[in-house]
């Protein structure tokens, strides 16, 4: 019986109007295989946290392109 904990990227949104990146992670207490609990984590990136949303993100650079960063 092994628990342990993993945060997984859930979603990535553009948000055009504001200019910012809206990121959402699960994070999750896992069992054997089985996700016991998952508590949601947010966060909201704006230009200027443009190097921390490539260092907290995977594959951010897509985004921030596509953003226009």
């Amino acid at each position: 019986m092994a628990i342990t904990r993993k945060k997984t990227l859930a979603s990535v949104e553009i948000m055009v109007e504001s200019n910012t990146i809206n990121v959402k992670w699960l994070n999750n207490i896992i069992e054997d295989g089985e996700v016991l609990s998952s508590i949601p984590h947010r966060c909201c990136y704006s230009i200027e946290q443009k190097e921390q949303f490539l260092t907290e993100v995977e594959n951010g650079q897509q985004y921030v392109t596509a953003v226009g960063w």
